[in-house]
């Protein structure tokens, strides 16, 4: 794994989910392996990814249109020039990082599903689930073994194009938990987990976040 300088934008904002507590626990796991983290709330910056050459942004982001006890600073979606902007970086060589959340689209354009491979339906009541690793070789999940946690089951849209790396199953149907997908000299990953504190620290989780990024960002 060679992470060593790499440029980290990680994109917080929305509702529904402790993101300051996500980027206390994220930022010193990617300086432990050298990546330098700029963690911001402003989605504007997604229009000047080029002038800043950021290498990954890291999305930790919860959209919606529903405004029940939204403050008026909650973005409801990108708007159209930050999500060209991104997906203009993307394809011109760009990496993205989709993480639990970052699929609820609220009000952005359908485009945006595209770019990330699928979006959010649901979730039941959090609870305690396994997460297995699909057979064949992959540099995500090398190394991983089956692991629980405790968290929101995101059932989500895919397109069948995508490749999938790691499962679980609700009520009898498996449903992927970690997807990436190649977008043109970019590239995109989604790891579907991520609701709580005890998932972020989980070292399983943590291993699979870092092996992502590695992916994301080398060889392309």
């Amino acid at each position: 794994m060679e992470l060593e300088g790499t440029k980290v934008l990680v994109l917080l904002g929305g509702m529904w989910h402790d993101f300051d507590g996500f980027s206390k626990t994220i930022k010193p796991l990617l300086e432990k392996v050298g990546c330098v983290v700029e963690i911001t709330y402003d989605m504007d910056t997604l229009t000047y990814l080029d002038d800043e050459e950021y290498n990954l942004v890291l999305s930790y982001t919860c959209f919606s249109e529903n405004r029940e006890g939204a403050k008026e600073s909650d973005p409801e979606g990108l708007t159209d020039t930050q999500l060209l902007g991104l997906i203009r970086w993307v394809q011109c060589g760009g990496s993205l990082l989709a993480i639990h959340s970052a699929t609820v689209l609220g009000a952005t354009d359908s485009t945006y599903a595209e770019l990330l491979g699928g979006s959010f339906i649901s979730h039941p009541e959090p609870y305690t689930f396994m997460v297995y690793p699909l057979m064949g070789d992959h540099p995500i999940k090398s190394g991983i073994d089956a692991f629980a946690v405790h968290d929101e089951f995101y059932i989500e849209n895919f397109d069948p194009s995508v490749d999938i790396h790691m499962v679980s199953i609700d009520r009898s149907v498996a449903h992927p938990m970690v997807w990436s997908k190649e977008e043109r000299r970019g590239r995109v990953a989604n790891i579907a987990m991520g609701h709580f504190p005890e998932v972020w620290n989980l070292p399983a989780y943590q291993k699979l976040m870092l092996q992502t990024i590695d992916w994301l960002v080398n060889d392309i």
